[in-house]
């Protein structure tokens, strides 16, 4: 692998903000979790080490054989305080904390460029510096940065901002005039990294199977298949009976246009009475997840010789979850998951290279569970219909006001009454900020039509609310 930044993990919103700022200026980062010893990184053989740490939080825990591999390490948040311990510094006690102040920065590679201005500071701790150790920014009276230039290792207390171009240029500086990165990480270069990946499993010969969704990863994965295995592979969508509106029609036109061949296989039926008398998120997601895998193996089964499964797991997923590879151990197939190293926006770059229809590429993420995991309560055919419907009026309504890409997501949530009319909906759209999902204000006219449309088309229900409340990424419950 080319020259790359490691990112050690204490914070995921923050680790993932400076994976898409490197990558975005064509530096290459990985995210390793926080525990990962400094004889790991060194055998990953980085350009640099970034801790991720927030402003405020927990004490960092830090493998100080990192500071010995030669390395240069940059520390951000409360992740620069067991640097600064481990350079026999000490921290005492909050010296500022939920305010703006002036930021003012001294002479540092670091801050190259670099202009002082005011920033929002969750916490800063007075840091006490040992000799040798410099202090390179300061705010109000209170060390902001420090670093030991000697040994390459650099502490920042304040995090980086959305949307602020300074950040980019502190991440720059140390990526590429400290560290010496190469820009090298572009679409091309990631496309290239997917294909030499299904290169190599198609070369070992046999069959390709594709599990598909319909979303943009798991599609990308099946164009990039097709074209590494050719007519040796088989693109499966199971119909679950769970999806939107015209759903799985629009995914095999789509497929049919890409020149994918698409087996689809309809479940509906059974997965509708397994679900019966099934009330809890965890209950119904595994009905849905056995019968996927069930199917994928039994499709399978009918293929003879060596094969290959292709999945569609992005780096954001691998992040959240894990790889799904472990859950496929004894499938006898071989697992490849092309899109591993890439980025939402950087599968959805190349999808948009590649030809795949906007429908896909802006397709808003989907439960597994479908619209199941939006249904509070039993999931019966009528209370499946009535949230079908409602959600296909919610969603042409959004289209034509034109904030289809405004929105991170939007969606109706049913909730159980206990007789007929008596059903609750509650519409929900959010936008992505801080990770914070935080709800829109969508305009009067809209709601008010949409609530006219759903009450009209659905007798089930007897009211419609909108939610209001803000969530913390992660733990939306209906995602």
């Amino acid at each position: 692998m080319q020259d790359m930044i490691l990112i050690l993990n204490y914070s995921d919103e923050f680790s993932m903000e400076i994976a898409r700022r490197l990558r975005a200026e064509q530096i290459h980062a990985r995210i390793a979790a926080p525990e990962t010893t400094a004889q790991q990184v060194k055998a990953l053989s980085p350009r640099g080490v970034i801790l991720s740490g927030e402003a405020a939080g927990k004490e960092a825990a830090l493998d100080e054989e990192l500071l010995h591999l030669g390395i240069p390490v940059l520390a951000f948040g409360h992740a620069a305080h067991p640097l600064l311990r481990s350079l026999g510094g000490a921290i005492a006690d909050t010296a500022i904390s939920r305010k703006k102040a002036l930021i003012q920065y001294g002479e540092s590679a670091l801050f190259a460029g670099v202009r002082e201005g005011e920033r929002y500071l969750k916490e800063a701790k007075t840091l006490m510096l040992p000799t040798g150790v410099a202090e390179t920014a300061c705010a109000a009276g209170c060390t902001m940065a420090f670093e030991d230039a000697q040994k390459r290792q650099y502490g920042v207390q304040f995090e980086l901002e959305r949307n602020d171009p300074e950040s980019t240029t502190i991440l720059m500086n140390f990526a590429h005039g400290i560290c010496g990165c190469t820009p090298w990480w572009t679409i091309d270069a990631a496309r290239e990294q997917a294909e030499a990946v299904l290169a190599a499993a198609a070369a070992q010969g046999g069959q390709a199977v594709c599990a598909v969704s319909g979303g943009v990863d798991s599609t990308l994965a099946a164009l990039l298949t097709h074209r590494a295995f050719g007519d040796r592979m088989t693109a499966i969508f199971m119909d679950t009976g769970l999806m939107r509106e015209g759903e799985t029609e629009e995914i095999r036109t789509a497929f049919d246009a890409l020149g994918i061949p698409l087996l689809v296989v309809d479940r509906s039926g059974e997965i509708l009475e397994r679900l019966a008398h099934k009330r809890g998120i965890d209950e119904k997601r595994q009905v849905v997840t056995e019968r996927l895998h069930e199917e994928m193996l039994r499709q399978s089964a009918s293929i003879e010789g060596r094969k290959t499964l292709v999945l569609g797991t992005n780096y954001s997923d691998f992040l959240s979850s894990g790889s799904s590879a472990p859950c496929w151990d004894e499938s006898g197939m071989t697992v490849v998951e092309p899109l591993m190293e890439l980025l939402k926006e950087e599968v959805r770059d190349i999808a948009r290279m590649l030809g795949i229809g906007e429908e896909i590429v802006e397709r808003k993420p989907f439960p597994a569970l479908g619209l199941g995991a939006r249904i509070v309560g039993e999931v019966t055919g009528e209370r499946l219909h009535a949230l079908r419907t409602a959600e296909a009026i919610f969603r042409e309504e959004i289209r034509l006001a034109g904030l289809e890409r405004k929105l991170y997501k939007h969606f109706p949530v049913l909730i159980g009454g206990e007789t007929v009319g008596s059903e609750l909906l509650v519409l929900r759209a959010v936008t992505l900020s801080g990770g914070q999902l935080v709800p829109a204000r969508l305009p009067y006219d809209l709601v008010e039509r949409t609530v006219q449309r759903i009450m009209e088309a659905t007798p089930a229900v007897g009211r419609v609310f909108y939610d209001e409340t803000p969530t913390p990424v992660g733990r939306e419950t209906f995602l």
